[in-house]
C-alpha cells in the first residue's frame, strides 16, 4: 500500500505516473471503496482530517484537546446532509490539502463514507475509525484508543 501512497503524491505533484497493468488492476478492483457521501468543510489547516457527525462537534472542547494532541488545528469535516453540489468529495480534500490521514469519528460516519467497508487508505492519506464524538466524551478507553491510533500514525480498526 505505500507504492499507490506514493503514487497518489506523485499524482497530486501533476507528474503522470506510469503503472504495470497488474497494478492497474488491482486499483480498479478497489475503486467500489471510493467514498460515497460529500462532505462540508470547516476550520483547520493541518494534514489530518477529522471527520466528525455535524458541524458543532469542531467547535467543542474535546475538538480543542485533539488540536493539542496533535500539534497543529486538523481540518474538520462533516457529511453534507443535502449531499448537495457546495459539498466536497473525500478524494478531492484529500488532494486540494494534501492530507496524509484521515480520521472517522462514528460508525454512523463510517457508514455513510463507506457503506461498502473502510479502505486503508484514500489517494495519500491513511484512514483510521474511531469512537463517536459522544462516545469520545464519556469513555476514557474510547479517548485513549483515539490517542494511541493517533500517535501510532496507522489506521487502526474498531
Amino acid at each position: 500500500m505505500i507504492e499507490a501512497r506514493r503514487r497518489a503524491y506523485l499524482e497530486a505533484m501533476g507528474f503522470d505516473v506510469w503503472v504495470s497493468r497488474a497494478a492497474a488492476e488491482a486499483a480498479q478492483a478497489f475503486a467500489g471503496a471510493e467514498a460515497t457521501a460529500r462532505l462540508q468543510l470547516g476550520p483547520g489547516e493541518g494534514s489530518t482530517l477529522v471527520v466528525c457527525g455535524e458541524a458543532a462537534h469542531s467547535a467543542g472542547k474535546f475538538a480543542g484537546d485533539l488540536a493539542r494532541a496533535l500539534g497543529s488545528e486538523p481540518v474538520w469535516a462533516w457529511p453534507d446532509a443535502a449531499d448537495g453540489a457546495d459539498g466536497q468529495e473525500l478524494e478531492a480534500v484529500v488532494d486540494a490539502r494534501l492530507i496524509t490521514r484521515v480520521v472517522l469519528l462514528g460508525a454512523e460516519v463510517t457508514r455513510r463514507l463507506f457503506p461498502g467497508g473502510v479502505p486503508a487508505n484514500v489517494r495519500s492519506a491513511v484512514v483510521a475509525t474511531a469512537a463517536a464524538m459522544e462516545e469520545l466524551a464519556v469513555s476514557g478507553e474510547a479517548r485513549r484508543a483515539l490517542w494511541r491510533c493517533l500517535r501510532g500514525g496507522a489506521a487502526q480498526r474498531r
